[in-house]
């Protein structure tokens, strides 16, 4: 896996912030190499050598076992292998494999052989391989006296919660897209239309359903009928042509 260089720069920087650039640039370089050659994320090498070292690559353990940016263990490198006590009597070669791992770059290349054998071994061993146990193995949190390898332990908890943390900090931000209203629609004369929601057009409350909460419907009013006006008769002969109103008129006088 690989990263932009910049986002590498930038982590390495939150542990170490007086760092120089050309510095950060050389270590992001590695990082991406290692991490693309042995498959693992190189955010995961920042923050286990957070822990480590703090990015300083001059430094070793007080026990004077470990050295540089990942604490590589020198007992297990080069010429001190063939030592018979490579940590009180060290042979010049193997003083120089020392030397050599206090250089930034060539620890971190060390680094990813360990992380490499690591892995290997973890899927061997157990059948896993996720980060939290090839990290377990690194961190030497193996037991082959009992048969245990890989376990996690409290360490590798920090190592993976300082990694969610580099990716919350660093990482891109997720985008908000705004849903478009839909074409046409318009809403209900008098609606209330909750937030990001959009009325069908021409939509009619259904007769004697329930408006939905928030909404104001407006209750049509019957007008009152209007009378039917009188309907007119035609008069027999002998009788007034007047259409009947309300008030009694008397019939007029048959004609003899």
């Amino acid at each position: 896996m690989v990263r932009t260089v910049a986002l590498l720069i930038a982590a390495i920087s939150m542990s170490r912030p007086a760092i120089p650039k050309d510095e950060a640039t050389r270590y992001a370089k590695i990082l991406n190499e290692i991490g693309s050659k042995y498959d693992f994320d190189p955010l995961l090498a920042v923050s286990m050598i957070h822990y480590e070292s703090r990015w300083l690559p001059g430094i070793a353990s007080d026990d004077g076992e470990d050295y540089g940016l990942g604490q590589v263990r020198a007992r297990y490198v080069g010429a001190c292998r063939a030592d018979e006590d490579p940590l009180h009597a060290p042979s010049d070669a193997c003083k120089a494999v020392k030397v050599n791992l206090l250089v930034g770059e060539n620890n971190l290349r060390q680094m990813g052989v360990i992380i490499g054998a690591n892995k290997k071994m973890c899927v061997e061993k157990r059948g896993k391989m996720k980060p939290e146990f090839w990290i377990a193995g690194y961190q030497g949190l193996s037991q082959p006296e009992r048969n245990k390898w890989c376990v996690p332990g409290p360490t590798t908890t920090r190592v993976m919660d300082y990694h969610k943390e580099l990716l919350a900090s660093l990482g891109p931000k997720p985008r908000v897209v705004a849903k478009a209203p839909v074409k046409g629609a318009v809403a209900a004369k008098g609606a209330v239309i909750a937030k990001g929601s959009v009325a069908p057009k021409g939509a009619v409350a259904p007769k004697s359903g329930v408006a939905a909460k928030g909404a104001v419907v407006k209750t049509a009013v019957k007008a009152p009928a209007k009378p039917a006006p009188a309907k007119a008769t035609p008069a027999k002969p002998g009788k007034s042509h007047k259409v009947p109103t309300a008030r009694v008129v008397k019939a007029a006088p048959r004609q003899r």
